[in-house]
């Protein structure tokens, strides 16, 4: 696995408008840019399960009570692994009751012996791991954040237990790039600012020929993406609320991805338990190193 900053080539990216009709087919020339090997899978640990009504998370949505979570992810190849999104820790989680400390454990270890970890957004049930974490010197050696996360992170985070200030902050890679940014081979970051200004999802191309994108907060729910409808708005305003239309603009993305493609919501657990029963996810994490 080769892990690096090396941004696909400048003008032809930036003249194909991020998320046109062509802009699939540069996110996957993009995926191949990097020597190494491909990504045999995406594992997954939640630390915590809870919960929450649909109707929080999608606009028009039920009363039912379906689960959720803050889960991480480890993109694994032959050798190493990236990790995507860091979780939380116990005194973060919204229902210690459910909290897993040896998922956390994992978690952790995962993160520490990454190759490379990158977060979907700078909220705390994203990033916490990356600023909170037992192994922090370690982690912060190959945690990569965007400059537009940096900036939240440094001025108005969502919550003043991971303020960064500038000495701490210069600890991390940071690194800027529009639209696109491969990191590894079949690993691509795709900006996607609306959520929260420094959001992007991860398109991941296995070796096997399987493609994810994980989506981090685009959706809280696949319903979202599949009905095209987005969170309330009494929902995020405790965030300071969403840019509606770059928002609407991924959900119409998303949903018109091919089908082989799976989008996978970061706080989906109903339909990351059924990945995991398909296989197309792996429950846990292979922290063996090669």
């Amino acid at each position: 696995m080769v892990a690096g900053s090396l941004c696909l080539g400048g003008q032809a990216a930036a003249q194909d408008a991020a998320y046109s009709p062509t802009f699939l087919a540069t996110v996957r020339r993009a995926a191949e840019v990097i020597p190494g090997e491909h990504p045999v899978s995406v594992g997954v640990l939640t630390p915590d399960v809870f919960t929450i009504s649909i109707a929080f998370m999608v606009e028009g949505g039920s009363s039912e009570r379906v689960p959720a979570g803050h889960p991480a992810f480890q993109i694994r190849f032959p050798r190493g692994w990236i990790m995507v999104d860091a979780s939380i820790d116990r005194e973060i989680a919204k229902n210690d009751t459910s909290f897993s400390d040896e998922r956390y454990r994992r978690i952790h270890e995962a993160l520490r012996d990454a190759r490379l970890a990158v977060v979907t957004h700078e909220h705390q049930d994203h990033v916490a791991g990356l600023i909170r974490s037992p192994y922090l010197a370690e982690v912060q050696r190959h945690a990569l954040l965007t400059r537009a996360q940096m900036r939240v992170l440094l001025d108005k985070p969502n919550d003043p237990r991971i303020k960064l200030d500038s000495a701490t902050a210069a600890r991390y890679l940071v690194v800027d790039y529009d639209p696109i940014m491969p990191i590894a081979r079949g690993v691509v970051l795709i900006r996607a600012p609306g959520h929260t200004p420094g959001s992007q999802m991860v398109y991941v191309r296995l070796a096997s020929g399987r493609e994810l994108v994980l989506a981090g907060d685009v959706a809280w729910h696949i319903s979202g993406i599949q009905t095209q409808r987005q969170k309330p708005e009494e929902s995020t305003k405790s965030f300071g609320g969403e840019d509606r239309a770059a928002i609407g603009q991924q959900l119409r993305w998303l949903k018109e991805l091919p089908p082989e493609i799976t989008v996978v919501p970061a706080h989906d657990q109903m339909l990351i338990d059924q990945l995991v029963a398909r296989k197309v996810l792996r429950r846990g994490f292979d922290l063996e190193a090669k």
